[in-house]
């Protein structure tokens, strides 16, 4: 279990025993900074008062399931990204070994120019390569994402007694100060139609929103999840069109040039 999920359950235990909201926040060290998400769920704690203990449990397995999928997802990323670097540079390596092995590579490409134009070529390949990686790399990358939390923190305020209209400006608030803007418009429309069904059928509204709030996180998690699936297939077009030619103007054609060519 992680960091943020440990405290929060301690957190949740001191509620239940009684602790009232900020001395538990006291207790288990204060708000923390770091994870801009869980500041604005706590602060939103904070002004809802007591009677939150259910909730914080919910944002507890909030917090490992989404830290848990995001450590998954770094080491599925990792694999592709180290992938792409060491076949770049493989042509690179091929050439220094066969100069260090004897092959005078350096001496049939100063003297003949159609040698150097393939190495020039090669490099061309090489960079183009590694800019399209690079783009294809940064794309896929793991973005952080608080979607879901808006209607956490209303499932918060309203367990703390607000009602709901109460507890949507209270978590609107926070949101746009904490997070530095406003909640998705999927969001938006998730709570008003979670409203809507609240008042025309009497469903629990705590329920409801913390229901979403799950979904909504593991969307996106597995959104991420793919991104890095699919990065592995697309990282072969640039592999494939730019570093393979590359290695046969680099290194295949020098090394031949140098072995069967006119001493």
């Amino acid at each position: 279990m992680n960091s943020d999920s440990i405290t929060l359950t301690k957190f949740s235990g001191l509620l239940r025993s009684g602790v009232a909201v900020p001395k538990a926040i006291q207790i288990i060290g204060g708000i923390p900074t770091n994870n801009p998400g869980l500041q604005y769920l706590l602060e939103v704690a904070i002004q809802s008062g007591a009677g939150v203990a259910a909730e914080i449990d919910v944002v507890a397995d909030l917090c490992y399931q989404r830290d848990s999928s995001l450590e998954r997802i770094k080491v599925a990323y990792a694999g592709p990204k180290s992938s792409s670097r060491l076949v770049i540079w493989l042509p690179v390596l091929t050439m220094l070994i066969a100069q260090l092995s004897g092959f005078e590579l350096l001496g049939a490409i100063i003297q003949r120019p159609a040698l150097a134009l393939s190495v020039l070529l090669g490099i061309a390949l090489l960079l183009a390569a590694k800019i399209v990686s690079s783009k294809l790399i940064a794309r896929a990358t793991p973005t952080e994402s608080y979607s879901g939390y808006f209607l956490m923190a209303v499932a918060l305020a309203s367990g703390g007694g607000a009602n709901l209209n109460k507890a949507q400006m209270l978590a609107f608030e926070s949101h746009t100060k904490i997070l530095g803007e406003e909640p998705s418009k999927s969001e938006l429309l998730a709570m008003a139609e979670i409203a809507n069904l609240v008042e025309t059928t009497g469903a629990r509204v705590s329920d409801l929103l913390k229901s979403q709030a799950r979904n909504m996180q593991r969307e996106n998690l597995t959104a991420n999840e793919l991104r890095i699936e699919q990065l592995s297939v697309r990282l072969m077009l640039p592999l494939g069109l730019a570093v393979l030619p590359a290695f046969v103007c680099l290194a295949v054609i020098p090394l031949m040039a140098s072995m069967f060519g006119p001493k």
